[in-house]
């Protein structure tokens, strides 16, 4: 796996490519910024919720469960001293889908304690907690 990350403006933006891939990252305006791309702790969360999506997606789509929705959101709070690391971070998964409550339960555990490793990485240093919701119909 390799990225390269190149300065695109005589602030703080920057652009990371995976040679197919891009994504622009930036601070805020009062940091000096142009708010014009993601934080980098913005990412790791994204990286947190993508790679939990991913994993449950696939144990339900190996079971054969339809999946009419999906949708994750993730919560963080940062330490006030340097560095600013989390001290908490809460996902919220909202899963729409005919697989038993069961199957839903293993296909979070299998994420947290086996495949997904953002969340191990990210567990190392803050607490993380997965709530897990079955959506509407």
């Amino acid at each position: 796996m390799k990225i390269t990350l190149s300065r695109i403006d005589d602030n703080f933006g920057f652009k990371a490519s995976t040679g197919k891939h891009e994504v622009l990252l930036d601070t805020a305006v009062e940091m000096g910024g142009n708010d014009q791309g993601f934080r980098p702790m913005e990412l790791m969360l994204i990286s947190l919720a993508g790679c939990s999506a991913i994993d449950i997606v696939h144990i339900l789509k190996k079971g054969k469960y339809a999946i009419n929705d999906y949708n994750a959101e993730v919560h963080a709070e940062r330490r006030d001293e340097l560095p600013r690391i989390f001290s908490s971070i809460n996902m919220i998964i909202t899963v729409d889908t005919d697989a038993p409550d069961t199957v839903l339960a293993r296909a979070a555990k299998l994420t947290r304690e086996k495949y997904c490793s953002a969340y191990a990485v990210l567990e190392a240093s803050a607490p993380v907690t997965l709530t897990l919701v079955r959506g509407l119909r």
